[in-house]
């Protein structure tokens, strides 16, 4: 072929390679995919194995505490009766095992509260499965502030960790007239609309509400809103009562 003098010539090169050099070098990559693979899938069922052995402890150690504690009313209880019917102690001292009875009982409602949430964690039912806000607490403090716990929880067959955003919001009355204020506007340590979250099992989220002057509290609403491929939305609005809980 001619040259025009002056032209740029592209210079062709010939790289001979091994027979066999594609084969080896898919060989060698399939195997480094199968071991990433085959060494996070361990790293997840050891650490996923660890979390769910530290939850069932947790749940046997509530488990004894209410027997104990069901135990314990049982004998105070046939003590109590024992003592009033023969006479043998005064009504002061009567009424002071009553209490003593009441308290445990309390202690046991507790317990068998906390029992339900390991086990609801641990063994969902399938229509429980899912993202959950699973208890809304509020506590007066004084005329305009309140403690206040949301629960968040994560109950699925796998133990992937769950992120996103939740926002609390406060509705209600000023001057006549309806009102939304989010949890930033009360609370001095929130400071996003979009509070993140992260957890395997479950998260609270917890602080104080500092309620303006003339605002009286209708509704408390909680909105979770995961991400990731299988995100979910979950909303709940609870009423306001005059004691100050929801």
């Amino acid at each position: 072929m001619a040259v025009v003098e002056g032209s740029v010539q592209d210079e062709l090169v010939i790289v001979r390679r091994a027979k066999g050099y594609r084969f080896r070098r898919a060989f060698w990559l399939a195997i480094l995919i199968l071991m990433t693979a085959g060494g996070g899938y361990l790293y997840g069922y050891f650490d996923s194995y660890t979390q769910m052995k530290v939850l069932k402890e947790e749940n046997g150690y509530l488990k004894d505490g209410l027997r104990t504690s069901e135990k314990t009313i049982e004998d105070l209880s046939q003590r109590v009766a024992v003592l009033e019917k023969g006479g043998e102690v005064d009504r002061q001292a009567a009424d002071g095992f009553r209490e003593t009875v009441k308290s445990l009982k309390d202690q046991v409602s507790v317990l068998e509260q906390e029992v339900a949430f390991y086990k609801g964690i641990m063994a969902p039912g399938s229509a429980d499965k899912g993202l959950r806000i699973s208890r809304i607490d509020l506590d007066a403090i004084s005329a305009n502030q309140y403690s206040y716990a949301v629960m968040m929880t994560q109950v699925v067959d796998n133990t992937n960790y769950v992120q996103g955003e939740v926002a609390v919001n406060v509705i209600g009355l000023r001057s006549g007239e309806q009102e939304v204020i989010a949890l930033r506007d009360l609370d001095e340590n929130i400071s996003e609309l979009g509070i993140p979250f992260r957890f395997r099992y479950f998260q609270e989220l917890k602080g104080v509400l500092n309620l303006p002057d003339g605002f009286i509290p209708q509704q408390l609403q909680v909105v979770m809103q995961s991400r990731g491929q299988n995100s979910q939305r979950v909303e709940e609005t609870r009423n306001w009562n005059s004691e100050g809980e929801a």
